[in-house]
């Protein structure tokens, strides 16, 4: 015979195993406020006051969805998304032959009588430009900073710079708008933008063209340009003093008609895109020889 020191066993407590043996029978119902029924009556209602634990601010959390855009989650959020390659904009204009600066005239658009009235017609829009062209002196000063500065990326990456585009040539529509309103050749007033969308005097630079770096060579470059252009030069002087005459009958049509003679965007309207095409290749915007022509309206202007 052996004895134990610990003693007879105990038998199991019925409560380590989660809860008492059901009572024979079938379960009755659990009073209000408990769970669903389980070993025996499902959890006990929290006593009146009870409020759940917060979660711990300290403990570890999943890490959060990684932002649009990103690879898969990994360190941090794995790769960066790639930045966007610069394309250059869209060649403008489409057909391979036409020239990368242009101008276009609304020819059909109607014009009030009243600004036909000799004199008073065009000394009243004169008036009314007065703001525009104090506008464009301050334009003027930021663009002539930058003329300084844009055959910097002509010689390094063989094209002007996109913020030439939108000041130098920006201005350089702006002015041909306000002239184009002073000589009865439009109805709309010319807007305070250098942009001059919706506007009937549409001016169009083809952004996407590559110039020779040569003409990048700071002053070389455009002395050579300047040497080149004084056929045009010449020629451009006379046809001012053309246009300085047709200020005095441009009333004419438009008291009569109610809108402004063919004649006059042809000739008048010609001149100034011939002058805003060789001012555009002095200043190094276009690598083309501008023609020796008025040049003729795009229709997809």
């Amino acid at each position: 015979m052996t004895w134990d020191p610990q003693g007879p066993a105990t038998p199991p407590d019925p409560r380590a195993s989660g809860g008492y043996p059901p009572p024979p029978g079938p379960m009755p119902p659990p009073p209000p406020g408990y769970g669903t029924p389980g070993e025996p009556w499902g959890q006990p209602p929290p006593p009146p006051g009870y409020a759940p634990p917060r979660p711990d601010p300290w403990a570890q959390q999943p890490p959060p969805p990684p932002p649009p855009g990103y690879g898969p989650a990994g360190d941090a959020w794995g790769a960066p998304p790639p930045a966007p390659m610069w394309q250059p904009p869209p060649a403008y204009p489409l057909a391979p032959d036409a020239y990368p600066v242009n101008v276009s005239y609304d020819r059909e658009a109607r014009i009030n009588r009243l600004w036909g009235i000799p004199v008073i017609g065009q000394m009243v829009r004169a008036i009314l430009l007065i703001p525009h062209i104090l506008v464009m002196m301050l334009v003027a000063i930021v663009a002539s900073i930058q003329i300084l500065l844009a055959w910097i990326p002509v010689l390094l990456l063989g094209r002007f710079p996109g913020w030439g585009y939108r000041w130098i040539g920006g201005l350089l529509g702006y002015g041909l708008r306000v002239s184009a309103y002073a000589l009865l050749m439009t109805s709309t007033y010319p807007p305070f933008s250098l942009s001059g969308d919706d506007h009937p005097v549409s001016v169009r630079f083809d952004e996407g063209v590559r110039i020779n770096r040569f003409w990048g060579i700071p002053v070389i470059g455009q002395m050579v340009r300047a040497i080149l252009l004084i056929p045009h030069i010449i020629i451009l002087w006379f046809l001012a003093i053309l246009t300085g005459l047709l200020m005095l009958v441009v009333w004419i049509p438009v008291l009569i008609f109610g809108r402004q003679a063919d004649l006059i965007y042809t000739l008048v309207g010609g001149m100034y895109r011939w002058q805003l095409r060789v001012s555009a290749y002095l200043l190094l915007m276009v690598d083309r020889y501008p023609p020796f022509t008025f040049g003729e309206d795009d229709p997809r202007l």
